[in-house]
């Protein structure tokens, strides 16, 4: 099984944040950092020994799917009922929302890692844990104070469940499609009427819907303008149904115990989060945080592979030695351990910009700063938000693409019996396959980088890069790899000139220049690591050495391969389509 408190989490826990600054930005005011981390800790080891303890009967009840409930809603199979049910006893429930609400306010790495322990011993109980907290968040954040008093006790403490209501049946990456119509009543509340398809926990008591307002409707239609977040409950007040209704539950190749709902909306009573027509901005809130959810369960499941894959090598004997040993077996594995750490890198790095964005609003909004640390502090929340918004689809993308390698890789360790429901190995690659799809295919993701570099956001990220690699100079352990690294960084910028220059090839090149920046980040994050355990440099090197020359690779393909590119391909189309 491994610890799933492994190494690197503990890293970071103790030595990767610079907590005294984070708490202090935060709270404003002395903290005992040692108590603190302390509590923390003892969090994620509860988390672990629970999760790890839910593994075996997830494994068994795999195929298990979500089933109807005779009052119009959907529930998870028992195993994850009961998983659940430890979580919520245990007070491990929405550990971010405040304490004024009965949550921790835990910050986002922590989270992160609770949500990648859970999906490693079972990805569909994270959908619900996952959906809990993004809802709850968002109710947090944009709610009214009695909406916020009257629904997040609830949340934190398991009571109710949630889930967001985006995608319809001719609107998925593209929400100005949305049809869903919103209608405001004589008292405040709103109706919606509407049809949602591929809802995640659809059965949850809690629906976050965006609809569209019903005295703009044919004016906004096709854009995103004239959205509201509406908060719909399953049950009215006095307990009675109250039009919202799962018409069908999703047959689906993995996740089989997360329900997958098409829900329909029928005069059902809510309340707008937020301000009318701005939902689309609270729903990106929900949206960036379930993409870093995704990039977290993502991790959590290709570390289920890679433990299962490590430990059958080993014990798998072929011409009288562990197949570990065989040298191809060998790279794929240890191919596998880097890539996984390389997820792992980006993504708490990112969780550390966003926590620390998080705190520095809270200092932003207390009247005790002076004009120069007010200041300050502002031109660094707005530097680290461009960082966070690029870096954002960068850890869906790398984090989700990299699960389907290596559960791919791990099927392929265990062989023929990988093929067979006798080992777990193709039930990993299954639920895999969904995480490069939903909330945001890969393509999408590499796309709203693009976009981000393409408004300036490389320039920021590579400038506090090169800075941090120009550090490493005089480190003799990690000189030589920052150069390396800060090589890289040139042959990116040198081919998004060329992809500038036209945007269709630019659009097309999108996942080559996506992965580009990644390995740059994931690098320097690594070499980081080092500088904290110097054992992690065949870690750090191994991942720079082989993603240098893939960069260069990348670049090449980029440049030599712009000038007709674009039009070849429409050609090679419309031969195949007759």
């Amino acid at each position: 099984m491994g610890d799933y408190f492994g190494p690197t989490q503990r890293l970071y826990l103790e030595t990767q944040v610079d907590w005294e600054a984070l708490l202090g930005l935060s709270r404003g005011a002395p903290v005992d950092v040692d108590a603190e981390v302390g509590a923390y800790r003892s969090i994620l080891e509860t988390t672990a020994r629970l999760a790890q303890s839910f593994e075996t009967d997830a494994r068994k009840h795999w195929s298990e799917e979500a089933t109807l409930t005779d009052d119009g809603g959907a529930t998870s199979p028992p195993h994850i009922r009961r998983a659940y049910d430890q979580l919520r006893e245990a007070g491990l429930i929405c550990l971010t929302v405040g304490e004024a609400y009965g949550g921790y306010g835990l910050p986002t790495l922590l989270n992160g890692i609770v949500i990648e322990m859970i999906a490693r011993a079972d990805p569909s109980l994270m959908m619900v844990i996952g959906l809990q907290t993004g809802a709850a968040n968002d109710i947090e954040k944009f709610g009214s104070e009695e909406l916020k008093k009257k629904w997040l006790p609830r949340f934190t403490s398991g009571e109710v469940e949630g889930c967001m209501d985006l995608t319809e049946p001719q609107a998925g990456s593209d929400l100005g499609g949305i049809t869903t119509r919103a209608t405001d009543l004589p008292d405040g509340s709103v109706k919606v009427d509407g049809q949602k398809i591929f809802i995640s926990n659809g059965g949850g008591e809690v629906h976050l819907v965006l609809a569209r307002d019903d005295d703009g409707y044919d004016k906004s239609r096709g854009s995103t303008r004239g959205l509201s977040l509406v908060l719909v409950p399953r049950h009215q007040e006095d307990g009675s149904l109250n039009g919202v209704r799962v018409t069908r539950l999703e047959r689906k190749l993995g996740i089989h115990g997360s329900a997958t709902c098409e829900m329909l909306f029928d005069g059902a009573i809510g309340w707008r989060l937020g301000q009318k027509g701005q939902g689309f901005q609270a729903m990106l809130e929900l949206m960036n945080a379930a993409r870093l959810g995704v990039a977290s369960q993502a991790l959590g499941l290709a570390d289920a592979a890679l433990s299962d894959a490590i430990e059958y090598a080993w014990q798998r004997k072929q011409f009288g030695k562990p197949i570990a040993e065989q040298p191809l077996v060998r790279s794929m594995l240890a191919k596998m351990v880097v890539n996984a750490e390389a997820v792992r890198a980006l993504l708490y790095h990112t969780y550390t910009l966003l926590d620390l964005n998080n705190a520095r609003e809270k200092a932003l909004a207390r009247d005790s700063l002076s004009a120069a640390e007010r200041s300050e502090i502002q031109q660094d929340f707005d530097r680290d938000t461009t960082r966070v918004r690029l870096f954002t689809p960068l850890c869906k993308y790398f984090a989700t693409e990299v699960c389907d390698d290596l559960s791919r890789d791990a099927l392929q360790v265990f062989g023929g019996i990988g093929f067979t429901m006798d080992s777990n190995a193709g039930k990993y690659h299954a639920d895999s396959l969904i995480m490069t799809i939903y909330e945001g295919t890969s393509e999408i993701q590499a796309s709203f980088a693009l976009k981000e570099i393409g408004k300036g956001a490389l320039g920021v990220v590579f400038h506090e890069i090169r800075g941090e690699l120009a550090e490493m100079e005089n480190d003799a352990v990690r000189a030589r790899l920052a150069k390396r690294v800060t090589e890289m960084t040139q042959r990116v910028e040198q081919s998004l000139a060329i992809l500038f220059s036209d945007p269709a090839y630019a659009l097309l090149r999108a996942k080559l220049m996506a992965q580009m920046v990644i390995d740059v980040a994931a690098a320097t994050e690594l070499l980081h690591q080092v500088g904290a355990d110097p054992a992690r440099i065949d870690v750090a090197e191994s991942f720079i050495m082989r993603r240098f020359l893939e960069t260069e690779h990348a670049s090449r393909r980029i440049e030599e391969n712009a000038e007709g590119r674009l039009e070849r391909d429409a050609r090679v189309l419309a031969r195949a389509s007759g």
